[in-house]
């Protein structure tokens, strides 16, 4: 379902940080403790934070955390906007 999507995540403490990498690594995403080159997606709870800036100028693809869940329950790869 996510396969090719390399994930980091930014703002979000645990449980829910722990749950949501869960979910990406269920679905095929590969996941990233700090944004990286191989990033593809932020998972992110605030916009305009240094590591959402850094993930925008690197042409990531910022998400908020529903989008992990929608794409679970969905058993489908959503729509990122």
């Amino acid at each position: 379902v996510l396969k090719g999507v390399c994930l980091a995540i930014s703002g979000i403490q645990n449980p829910m940080r722990a749950q949501l990498r869960s979910a990406a690594i269920s679905l095929g995403a590969r996941y990233a403790p700090d944004w990286d080159g191989s990033c593809t997606h932020l998972l992110c709870a605030f916009p305009n934070t240094p590591k959402h800036k850094q993930a925008l100028a690197a042409g990531g693809i910022a998400v908020k955390p529903e989008w992990i869940l929608e794409c679970e329950a969905k058993a489908k790869h959503v729509s990122e906007s």
